[in-house]
């Protein structure tokens, strides 16, 4: 039982009502007190005070999220901050006033204090108008601090599931089959061509390289990524020959363009394992610029079985503009599948 009530007391809700009901009548007490020190203190008007402090800080901090909405702390601060004072200023002493008029009409007393009317109203005025201030200030600071913190969780996080999705790209550029592939190319060149085949170990290295180096990296140019892909398109030329072809047709101030890496190989690789290849229907690939867009685009030939690792790739591509750059991407898939990379500056 002990350890219950341990845990419901740092429950956040209890926590911030328990805050408002002791900031709130201990606030009560200390302006009565205050306006009237040099008189008679009845210890009912006293705790009439503290009642009257509580429902003023629950007013005050409900009505918040309202004077938020309207003036955004982000926006415009300055401007929060001043009606955020001038609002609760004014409904403290609507309340306050309001209460010591409702009190002296029930009891038929001419006034809640001993001193005179004017001089008491004047100072509760002034206090809540202070009060009102320091309030509003404390609060900018722990609105701020909050806002803060919570952005550095969230950047924790697109950073965390960024850093996944790159790893995820990753796995699939490293994948057995694709190895098992190229050594078995490897192993047939090293008995025809020796040139060819160190060509090809120089791609292999450059293709892995590359990967290893630039999975953490959100952004690169398309430039660093089309000389990846060209490397990736010496293996496949290499294994498939005239069966396989990729045209890259890019304007000069294209390359120094951003995009997440190894986005436009996972399309030449998507595009190479879901259509099948032979002399008389050669696999194109085409890769164009239009509307400050990369449209990568191949006309379908027989579909290879077992597909789903294209919806996989496509969407790993997806998420990480999504998160990256808050963009999507367009597919079409027709006679022809084409799927349209925006450009991040």
């Amino acid at each position: 039982m002990k350890w219950i009530s341990k845990d419901f007391l740092y429950q956040p809700t209890v926590r911030i009502h328990l805050s408002l009901v002791f900031v709130g009548f201990l606030l009560g007490i200390l302006v009565y007190g205050f306006v009237n020190f040099s008189g008679f203190q009845s210890t009912g008007e006293l705790v009439l005070s503290g009642l009257l402090g509580i429902f003023i800080s629950y007013i005050t901090h409900f009505s918040n999220p309202f004077i938020n909405a309207l003036i955004p702390w982000k926006k415009q601060p300055g401007q929060r901050l001043l009606i955020g004072i001038l609002i609760h200023g004014v409904i403290g002493q609507i309340l306050v006033f309001g209460m010591l008029w409702i009190y002296g009409q029930l009891l038929g007393a001419s006034s809640f204090f001993v001193m005179d009317t004017n001089d008491v109203l004047l100072k509760i005025g002034i206090l809540l108008l202070c009060t009102a201030l320091i309030y509003n200030i404390i609060y900018f600071a722990f609105h701020s601090y909050h806002e803060y913190s919570k952005g550095q969780v969230m950047e924790a996080q697109l950073k965390r599931k960024q850093i996944q999705l790159q790893l995820n790209a990753l796995k699939s550029q490293l994948s057995p089959h694709f190895l098992f592939n190229s050594i078995n190319t490897l192993s047939s060149l090293f008995q025809k061509d020796t040139q060819k085949a160190e060509s090809f170990i120089r791609s292999l290295a450059g293709s892995y390289e590359y990967v290893l180096n630039k999975y953490e990296s959100p952004l690169v140019t398309v430039a660093e990524e089309l000389s990846f892909v060209q490397a990736y398109y010496f293996l496949m030329k290499t294994r498939f020959g005239e069966q396989f072809r990729l045209d890259i047709r890019f304007p000069d101030y294209v390359l120094e363009s951003k995009i997440p890496p190894l986005t436009l190989q996972m399309l030449v690789e998507n595009a190479v394992k879901h259509n099948v290849m032979n002399p008389s229907k050669p696999l194109e690939v085409k890769m164009t610029v239009i509307d400050e867009k990369i449209k990568v685009s191949n006309i379908k030939t027989d579909k290879r079985p077992k597909t789903d690792s294209l919806k996989i790739g496509l969407r790993n591509i997806a998420s990480r503009y999504e998160l990256l750059a808050n963009k999507s991407i367009e597919i079409i898939d027709d006679r022809s599948f084409t799927v349209t990379l925006p450009l991040i500056s």
